[in-house]
């Protein structure tokens, strides 16, 4: 049975990485639905395959179209984000965490974002047959899993560098990829193979982007000291380059994405994910570069550089 249940501000990641509306309004509604679960059975885990679900049953609704199901499809997606930050909270208020759950909850995310991105962009070829709204679909789409991957990445690194015990190596990739060969050879259950699968493909995708985007912003197979002067250094040029980064987040692309499917206009998100999401997009990217080239500065400044190990990467 769990046990007390902890205060709010002890059980969110941190502020800093969090967009506005997940913020002050997803996260105190998920901790109190938490509040409300935290002695029942129910895990983690079953929320997040709930929210999974959710999710593609929404993609399935905008496939059929009618406005009706457009309206309740939206309500669902949306539905399953405030679920995606159920889950979090409440693996930390019953101490379960568990690299599983991890590796469940990003592929879950990844899951919901390509069937409900296909789904709206079939309705919007359905329903306006514009040819060139495809070139513009593609565009939105490639664009839009990078955002959230490298959102994806900066925030776990902005959350280890600034973790005073982080012992500063970065050990994601090889480690999921480690499991997910242990869960082949000992035949582990399709969900554990799934999640694990699926988490190495987001890993490996995350650090080509990374690589492709910003070269100096490498984390695997390098030591970083953690100290209060290399936490200080960190935040002071990584903390506004991660708002934008949130801002382009799953969270908001799947409340834009929602509150369009709701009355039926599809195209304007569309139109956002390209003009507005892009232009965030571009601007974390040359902040970001212009952020990692001043951080490796200023560590190597206070004779704390980052130091490669293990074999070469990328």
């Amino acid at each position: 049975m769990a046990g007390k249940l902890p205060p709010f501000m002890e059980v969110i990641k941190s502020r800093d990485v969090e967009d506005p509306i997940g913020l002050w309004l997803h996260r105190p509604l998920a901790y109190g639905l938490v509040a409300a679960v935290h002695r029942t059975p129910l895990t983690p885990n079953q929320v997040t395959l709930l929210s999974m679900l959710a999710g593609v049953i929404a993609g399935v609704l905008w496939l059929i179209g009618s406005p009706t199901l457009m309206l309740v499809g939206g309500v669902l997606l949306w539905s399953s984000a405030f679920l995606d930050a159920v889950d979090g909270l409440l693996a930390r208020t019953k101490q379960m965490h568990s690299e599983l759950g991890r590796a469940l909850d990003g592929s879950a995310d990844m899951v919901v974002a390509i069937v409900t991105v296909l789904a709206a962009f079939y309705h919007i070829w359905i329903k306006h047959h514009l040819w060139w709204h495809l070139p513009l679909m593609v565009v939105a789409m490639v664009t839009a899993v990078a955002q959230i991957y490298l959102y994806d990445f900066y925030k776990e690194s902005y959350l280890n560098s600034l973790k005073p015990g982080w012992d500063g190596l970065t050990r994601a990739l090889v480690d999921t990829t480690a499991r997910l060969d242990k869960a082949r050879a000992e035949g582990a259950s399709w969900l554990a193979r799934f999640a694990w699968g699926s988490y190495v493909g987001m890993l490996t995708s995350q650090d080509r982007l990374r690589h492709l985007t910003n070269p100096l912003g490498r984390r695997d197979n390098v030591r970083f000291t953690v100290n209060e002067e290399t936490i200080r250094i960190y935040r002071r040029h990584n903390y506004w380059p991660m708002q934008l980064w949130a801002m382009v987040s799953l969270c908001p692309h799947t409340y834009i994405m929602s509150s369009c499917a709701m009355f039926d206009r599809l195209d304007l998100y569309l139109w956002f994910r390209i003009v507005v999401g892009n232009a965030i997009f571009a601007l974390a990217i040359i902040w970001q570069r212009i952020a990692t080239a001043r951080t490796l500065r200023d560590f190597a400044g206070v004779g704390a550089p980052p130091v490669p190990v293990g074999d070469p990467g990328p």
